[in-house]
């Protein structure tokens, strides 16, 4: 997936919500989200990884006395795919010298909870947008697999047989706090429930500054 791909998938999503929004409203306190969409890479992330997935969700606190400043709690996972090329440059056997034995596959996971401020204009029509931005903990996983065969045991009968699969031969993970910001598109579609289109760009403070943009479609109520 490209961003131009990407692009075109947001530029669609939008036509075919503006051409069912209708008049409604979220309302209430505390309104639940969660989305779903396409997760880019940016700089040295880009560099190593292929646009992935982003599957998001949580809560906000809208304020009574100002109803168009609120509190978002965001969970999410995003997750991709290692580039081929960068996974031909990672040896896994480096008893073989001047032979380079790379890993099938590799895959890179990021768990955030981010804590931000919602700000939204007083909206007088069926379409609405916001800005959104704040700080989070980030627990950035990636993991090197081979595909081949095993052998399991099981614990309840007590024999062995032959499995083929993918196996994870190396894992790294740490937590690192990390900044975000973003901007959404909202779409009445019921009494109590929103469509929306939102970016969120998200820095994360590793050695090589992980950053990427998840471009989402979600659902408020």
């Amino acid at each position: 997936m490209t961003f131009k791909r990407a692009g075109m998938m947001f530029a669609v999503a939008t036509v075919l919500l503006l051409g069912s929004a209708n008049v409604g409203a979220v309302d209430g306190p505390v309104v639940g989200h969660f989305s779903f969409g396409a997760s880019l890479p940016q700089g040295d992330a880009g560099d190593a990884l292929d646009d992935g997935w982003a599957f998001h969700g949580g809560a906000t606190w809208l304020s009574q006395k100002r109803p168009n400043l609120g509190l978002r709690l965001d969970f999410g996972v995003d997750w991709y795919d290692i580039k081929r090329e960068v996974l031909d440059q990672i040896d896994t056997d480096p008893g073989t010298p001047n032979i380079v034995e790379p890993p099938d596959n590799g895959y890179v996971r990021s768990w955030s909870g981010t804590v931000d401020l919602m700000w939204s204009p007083e909206r007088k029509g069926a379409v609405g947008w916001y800005l959104v931005g704040g700080v989070g903990l980030y627990y950035l996983q990636a993991d090197l697999s081979e595909n081949g065969v095993g052998v399991y045991c099981d614990p309840w009968w007590y024999w062995c047989y032959a499995v083929e699969g993918e196996y994870v031969i190396e894992s790294q993970s740490e937590w690192e706090w990390g900044l975000n910001l973003g901007a959404g598109m909202t779409f009445k579609a019921g009494s109590r429930t929103e469509i929306y289109l939102e970016a969120v760009y998200h820095w994360i403070d590793t050695q090589e500054s992980a950053q990427f943009v998840p471009i989402s479609v979600g659902v408020r109520w």
